[in-house]
């Protein structure tokens, strides 16, 4: 009978030959022990595969895709290839502390079932100054006040009834990206994984999905830097058109999840969230398509 982990780590790449060397090594020096790493390359055209290729370990497996999925594709297909019972994703560009998994783990051993754990991560800017604020200010403060009224357990409900009184955007991702998340194999797949029609949203969407079964635990401990480059997906993704139809497409789908558990007020705020996000994803596509015209020659 071959060895089942009781936890899958996975690194969907795609052209990471930067930060991928550190990103593994972090893994590596796990002080928690029953893990396999699944490396999955989305058609990397850089040194990613040969910095993994280098490395001799037996929990690491390698997996190239046969075409490009995507970001939330190649998300999709690491939950495919997973054998442990809970899922632990790491970036490419990002790296862990030593305890980070084993206080993760520790996490979802509660009474009350927690099907997910979360945790602070340090935030750190990479290189040459980005072309936008990325991650501004105003997201900081969002963390800032989140992580002050936080319980050590929080359900999907709490998340959606805080946004009015925080007045904070309801896309504002303030569980943390899948590098500083861990969760149940089972539970991602039985409410359909990520959902490859966002960009941008696609782990904030499932992190959300998940909330509605069971709570969320939180660890109170940095354990992990979350590292933002002009290259990486975040900076390519800011102020594009596509991420107002994100937004649209987060709220249409939080109406449906939680709109009935949601007080009649809140239910009001939400549809008016959503005219607002559909709005600005119009006119910001109108925007870009003229923008895009070459002028007429005369």
């Amino acid at each position: 009978m071959s060895w089942e982990p009781a936890v899958s780590v996975c690194v969907p790449t795609w052209n990471g030959a930067a930060y991928l060397a550190t990103c593994l090594g972090s893994l590596l020096s796990q002080s928690f022990g029953e893990f396999e790493i699944l490396l999955v390359d989305d058609g990397s055209s850089d040194a990613s595969l040969e910095i993994a290729g280098g490395i001799r370990d037996s929990r690491l497996t390698i997996h190239q895709n046969p075409r490009r999925l995507g970001l939330p594709g190649n998300w999709n297909r690491c939950l495919e290839l997973a054998r442990g019972r809970l899922v632990k994703f790491v970036f490419q560009d990002d790296s862990l502390a030593p305890t980070a998994l084993g206080e993760l783990v520790r996490a979802l051993d509660r009474p009350s079932g927690p099907v997910l754990s979360f945790c602070r991560r340090e935030i750190r800017h990479q290189g040459s100054p980005l072309p936008a604020p990325v991650l501004g200010q105003a997201y900081f403060a969002y963390l800032d006040e989140f992580y002050e009224s936080v319980s050590p357990e929080v359900t999907g409900l709490d998340l959606v009834l805080a946004w009015p009184r925080a007045g904070r955007p309801l896309s504002t991702n303030v569980v943390g990206e899948p590098s500083f998340v861990l969760f149940e194999r089972e539970a991602a797949r039985a409410v359909g994984g990520f959902d490859t029609r966002f960009v941008q949203l696609a782990d904030w969407d499932l992190w959300l999905r998940l909330a509605r079964r069971a709570p969320l635990a939180f660890v109170d401990q940095v354990l992990g830097v979350f590292r933002i480059h002009a290259r990486g997906a975040s900076a390519r993704n800011f102020g594009q058109p596509r991420l107002q139809r994100d937004h649209l497409l987060l709220l249409g789908k939080l109406a449906r999840e939680y709109g009935p558990l949601l007080p009649l007020e809140v239910r009001k705020k939400l549809r008016l969230a959503r005219w607002h996000a559909g709005y600005h994803w119009v006119k910001e596509s109108a925007l870009a398509a003229l923008k895009g015209r070459r002028p007429a020659i005369a």
